[in-house]
């Protein structure tokens, strides 16, 4: 069976004769990991929810946030000491849509997957009505680390990015904290440590990015083969997004952090510096520097990755895609420094974000008083 036909039943529990489904309903249960095309995946099915509908497939939620909010909830948990009002009791409300489904649901947040084991357990417990099949989204750990400080720069930390990969290399000693979290949501075997303890083999689903160069569309094709959903069926088009930042892009963003006051809560830098400034406008810039892994770090995490990916074949998970998706590159591919970008190209980017902000405000104003 090819890789983008396999699963195009819902895998469960079928009859002696293997004509009729179990009466179980299928919960995918899709947990990140962060950076790994969770976004591009979740406004697929989010645009495509009423298709997905048709086909028997329930994408729940009101709202594009409402798993990020059911996510918060299942943890207790708010984002740099903000918790949002419409989270409390959004976890049970997304369970109880489910619930009342009867068929096949996907569950998507990445914000799942550092929670602890027990609030895995109540999760579960909470799906007791269906079969429960975990989805973790996996890339090579090489290009992870670059993209995961940058989103972290995205949501107003300030820490440098050598700092950043000391704090990786060494958790413990990471006072900001950052080093741990990668690891809660990046190291695909502790996470699934915790989430599939009681969920059989066949039932979780390591879903691999494609290396750099391969059909856009491919990591679609590979998640809904796992959920059943005839790939073809929805429209990918406008989930495509490079949301990666240039070296001068994320520089200027961090410098930017770095000013920044406690006066600037986390609801307004949300809305107009992460969501508009750092995602509608510096991501669609064009980067002249992409930003790498230094060759000099790389071993290390080269090493790590190699050791997780024979962890993963030895619990022998279903995985759609291939491993050597996983493995971490030569040293040879890699840049032996990270690269500085100019005054000239932060001035630049300055000039247009401030322009950016200016004209978002006096939208906002507009919206909020009509004329």
């Amino acid at each position: 069976m090819s890789e983008e036909t396999r699963g195009a039943a819902a895998p469960g529990d079928w009859s002696a004769d293997g004509t009729t489904p179990a009466q179980r309903p299928v919960v995918y249960l899709h947990i990140g990991a962060p950076k790994t095309g969770t976004t591009f995946l979740q406004r697929v099915m989010w645009q495509n929810r009423a298709r997905l509908a048709e086909l028997g497939t329930l994408y729940p939620g009101a709202t594009f946030g409402a798993h990020v909010q059911a996510a918060f909830d299942l943890r207790e948990a708010g984002f740099r000491g903000y918790r949002d009002p419409k989270v409390p009791g959004s976890w049970p409300a997304l369970v109880d849509e489910a619930r009342a489904w009867g068929g096949p649901v996907i569950i998507s947040q990445e914000l799942l997957s550092p929670a602890t084991v027990a609030q895995v357990d109540r999760a579960l417990d909470d799906l007791a009505f269906a079969e429960v099949h975990l989805i973790y989204t996996a890339r090579e750990l090489t290009r992870q680390v670059p993209a995961a400080w940058q989103e972290d720069i995205k949501n107003r930390f300030t820490i440098g990015f050598d700092e950043y990969v000391a704090g990786l290399r060494d958790p413990d000693q990471d006072t900001n904290g950052l080093g741990r979290m990668f690891w809660r949501m990046q190291d695909a075997a502790g996470v699934l440590q915790r989430w599939a303890r009681h969920i059989p083999a066949g039932r979780v689903h390591i879903v691999t990015v494609p290396q750099r160069g391969g059909p856009p569309d491919l990591l679609w094709r590979r998640f809904a083969g796992v959920v059943g959903v005839d790939p073809g069926a929805v429209d990918v088009s406008d989930g495509f997004l490079n949301t990666s930042l240039g070296v001068a892009e994320a520089s200027f963003l961090l410098r930017l952090n770095r000013a920044l006051d406690a006066e600037i809560g986390w609801p307004l830098y949300n809305q107009l510096v992460k969501h508009h400034l750092a995602q509608e406008v510096l991501s669609r810039r064009e980067p002249v520097v992409r930003l790498e892994l230094p060759a000099a770090s790389a071993p290390w995490f080269i090493d790590r990755g190699t050791r997780m990916v024979e962890e993963l074949q030895a619990r022998r998970y279903d995985v759609v895609g291939t491993l050597d998706d996983l493995v971490p590159p030569s040293t040879d591919t890699l840049p032996q420094d990270v690269p500085e970008s100019s005054v000239e190209e932060q001035l630049e980017i300055a000039i247009e974000a401030t322009a950016a902000l200016l004209l978002q405000i006096a939208r906002l104003r507009r919206k909020a008083v009509p004329a």
